[in-house]
C-alpha cells in the first residue's frame, strides 16, 4: 500500500497543479477523483484555505465558486479570493464554476480578470477537456514570457550576459541612454567597453547620428588634436587642406574617446572646453564651430591616480565621469563565460563556414577555471583558434589550449548528496539543451514547472 502511495505521490508531481474552490465538500472530492489522471489537485473550501495553497503551490489554473463561506449566498468571498490571486499572478486562469443565478456574479468576475465561466451542475468530461485546453493556453503564455525575459536577461544589444553583475550595467545603461549627460566607461582590456558604448548609442535620442570611434593611444600624440578637432589649411607642416575633426563628424551623434587616459595636455584643455561649451575650433583657426555632440570616454587605467600625479586634468575627469560604468573582468561574471562561449562558437562557425561545434565536459570545465586575463578578446580568439583547428563534433580543453583541470580528490559523500550532484547536473544540462526554456525542460525530465522552478532556486540555476 505504501509503494502504492509513492508510486501515485511521484507521478503527481509531473503533473500540472489545479486548485478547486467550492464549499461543498462532496463537489470538490467529485471533481478531484474526476482530475487526478490529468492534474494536481488541490482542494479548498474557503477564501483563507484557497489562497494559503494558492500561495504555497503556485497552481496555475483555478476552478472557484463564488460562493464562500462565511457569506455562502452571495459573492463577496469568491470576488476578493479573485481579486486577490489575479494579483499574486496575473497569468493564473481562474474559471468561475457558476449556476443560473449566479451568472450575473461570474460576469462580473469575468470582467475583474477571470478567465471564463463554467456552468453548474458540472459536466466533468466537458470540464476535462476545458481545463486541458486553457493549461495549454497557460504554457504557451508563460514560455511566451520566459523566452523573451531570457533573450532580455542573455542578449542586451548583441552583448551576452546574465550574471548579476552585467544586468547592473545593462540597468545603467538603459538609464543614462537617452540622455546627454557624459559617461566614463572602465575596466580592464577586452571587457567589452566600446560595445557598451555602442549600446548607449543605439538607445538614445542620437541613434540616427554617427557613432565615430577613435582610439587615443593609436595616434601619435603630435596629430592627435588635428584627428579630434580638424584644422585649417596651412596651419602647419603639412596641412594642404582645410579638414574637419572627429568632433564636427559626430555632430548629431557620438564620439567614443577610447584609451582617453593617454590624451595629451593641449587636447585636453580643448576637451574639456568643448564639454562646457559645445564649441570646437580647428588647429590654426579662430572661428568656434558650434557641435551639438554626446562624448563618450573609456579607459583600462585609473583615471584618479593620473590625476593625482598630474597626468590628467581633475576638472576634465569630473567633466567626463558625471555617470561612471566600470565594466567586470570575465572571471567575475560566472556562468557568462559558457554563454559567450556558445554564443561565439556558432557565429564563428558560420563565418568560417564550418559545422557548429559544442564544447566538451573538460571544456566547459575549464572555461569555468580559467582566470581569463585577456577578458572577451581572449575568449574570442581561442573559441575561434579551436574552431579552425578541431575536426571532431566537440571542442575539447586541448583545443582551447587550456589545461584541464585536475580532479580533485572526492571527499566520502552521502546517499543524499550524490542524489543531489547528480540531480543539479542533469537539470543543468537539460536547461542548456533547451536553450533555458523551462516547459521544455520540464517536460523532458518528467517533473511539472513548479518542481523545476523550486529545484532550480534549489541549486542556485
Amino acid at each position: 500500500m505504501k509503494k502504492n502511495k509513492a508510486e501515485q505521490e511521484e507521478k503527481a508531481d509531473g503533473l500540472p497543479k489545479i486548485l478547486v474552490v467550492d464549499d461543498d465538500e462532496q463537489i470538490r472530492k467529485q471533481i478531484t477523483w474526476a482530475l487526478a489522471d490529468d492534474f494536481q489537485v488541490f482542494a479548498a473550501g474557503d477564501r483563507p484555505g484557497a489562497l494559503e495553497l494558492f500561495r504555497k503551490e503556485r497552481t496555475g489554473i483555478i476552478l472557484l465558486d463564488l460562493g464562500l463561506p462565511p457569506r455562502p449566498r452571495d459573492a463577496d468571498e469568491g470576488l476578493a479570493a479573485l481579486e486577490e490571486m489575479m494579483g499574486l499572478d496575473p497569468l493564473a486562469k481562474v474559471i468561475i464554476v457558476s449556476g443560473n443565478s449566479e451568472r450575473a456574479s461570474a460576469l462580473a468576475a469575468v470582467e475583474k480578470g477571470a478567465h471564463d465561466i463554467f456552468p453548474k451542475p458540472v459536466e466533468l468530461d466537458e470540464l476535462k477537456v476545458v481545463l486541458h485546453r486553457v493549461r495549454r493556453r497557460l504554457e504557451l503564455e508563460r514560455e511566451s514570457i520566459e523566452e523573451r525575459l531570457l533573450a532580455d536577461r542573455i542578449s542586451f544589444d548583441d552583448i551576452i550576459g546574465s550574471s548579476e553583475p552585467m544586468q547592473q550595467v545593462f540597468t545603467t545603461v538603459t538609464k543614462v541612454a537617452d540622455t546627454d549627460v557624459p559617461v566614463l566607461i572602465t575596466g580592464e582590456s577586452g571587457t567589452g567597453k566600446e560595445l557598451i558604448a555602442n549600446a548607449i548609442h543605439n538607445r538614445s535620442h542620437r541613434s540616427n547620428g554617427p557613432f565615430i570611434p577613435i582610439n587615443c593611444s593609436a595616434i601619435p600624440e603630435t596629430l592627435l588634436e588635428s584627428e579630434l578637432f580638424g584644422h585649417e589649411k596651412g596651419a602647419f607642416t603639412g596641412a594642404s587642406a582645410q579638414r574637419r575633426g572627429k568632433l564636427e563628424y559626430a555632430n548629431g551623434g557620438t564620439l567614443f574617446l577610447d584609451e582617453i587616459g593617454e590624451l595629451a595636455p593641449e587636447p585636453q584643455v580643448k576637451l574639456l572646453r568643448f564639454l562646457q561649451e559645445k564649441v570646437v575650433e580647428r588647429v590654426g583657426g579662430r572661428q568656434p564651430i558650434p557641435i551639438d555632440g554626446r562624448v563618450i570616454a573609456a579607459t583600462n587605467q585609473d583615471l584618479e591616480e593620473l590625476v593625482k600625479s598630474g597626468r590628467f586634468r581633475e576638472d576634465l575627469y569630473f567633466r567626463l565621469a558625471v555617470v561612471r560604468i566600470e565594466l567586470p573582468p570575465l572571471r567575475d561574471r560566472g556562468e557568462d563565460v559558457i554563454q559567450l562561449a556558445e554564443h561565439l562558437a556558432l557565429a564563428f562557425a558560420k563565418e568560417l563556414k564550418k559545422p557548429a561545434r559544442t564544447f566538451n565536459r573538460t571544456a566547459l570545465d575549464a572555461l569555468r577555471r580559467y582566470p581569463w586575463p585577456g577578458n572577451v578578446r581572449e575568449l574570442q580568439n581561442r573559441v575561434k583558434r579551436a574552431l579552425v583547428l578541431s575536426d571532431g563534433p566537440t571542442i575539447s580543453a586541448a583545443e582551447l589550449e587550456l589545461e584541464t583541470p585536475e580532479e580533485a580528490p572526492s571527499a566520502p559523500a552521502t546517499l543524499k548528496e550524490i542524489r543531489e550532484t547528480v540531480e543539479k547536473e542533469k537539470i543543468s544540462e537539460a536547461l542548456k539543451e533547451n536553450n533555458g526554456n523551462v516547459s521544455k525542460t520540464a517536460r523532458i525530465l518528467g517533473i511539472s514547472r513548479p518542481t523545476l522552478y523550486d529545484l532550480m532556486s534549489r541549486y542556485g540555476l
